[in-house]
C-alpha cells in the first residue's frame, strides 16, 4: 500500500511497516505519538528459578510447557516465550552457547524520503 494508506491505518491503531523492514522496524501510535520499534538482542539474564519455571510457549505449538520441556525445542532452533511476554522471546545463540532475548524496543528511527514514496507499506499483526 502507499504511505498515506499506511498512515491512515496507523491512526486507526494498526502497526505498520514497509515490506522490506518486516521483522525489524515497525511503527505504532503510543500516547498519541508515532513511535518506532526495532529489535534489541541481549543476553537473557535469569536465575536458578528458571529451572522450575512453567508457562512457556514455543513457536508453532499451542500448549504451555515447563522450562525443562522447552530445551529440545530451543536446541532445534525454535523460539520460546513466557505466556505473559509481549513481543519478546528467547532463542539459543549457537556461537556463544547462551540464551538470548529478542525484544522490540522503542527507538528513534528516521525513514529516508524514499520511504514516503514507497508502495510496499503493510499492516502487521
Amino acid at each position: 500500500m502507499k504511505f498515506c494508506e499506511a498512515m491512515d491505518k496507523l491512526k486507526q491503531g494498526a502497526k505498520v511497516t514497509r515490506n522490506e523492514w518486516k521483522g525489524s522496524v515497525y511503527f505504532k501510535i503510543v500516547d498519541e505519538g508515532v513511535r518506532s520499534f526495532q529489535p534489541k538482542l541481549m543476553p537473557y539474564v535469569y536465575d536458578d528459578d528458571i529451572m522450575v519455571s512453567d508457562g512457556w510457549l514455543v513457536e508453532g505449538k499451542e500448549e504451555e510447557y515447563k522450562f525443562c520441556d522447552i530445551i529440545p525445542f530451543l536446541q532445534s532452533g525454535l523460539k520460546a516465550m513466557l505466556k505473559d511476554w509481549k513481543e519478546m522471546f528467547i532463542f539459543v545463540d549457537r556461537s556463544t552457547k547462551s540464551l538470548v532475548v529478542h525484544s522490540m524496543d522503542q527507538m528513534p528511527f528516521i525513514p529516508d524520503f524514499e520511504s514516503f514514496t514507497a508502495i510496499d507499506w503493510i499492516e502487521i499483526e
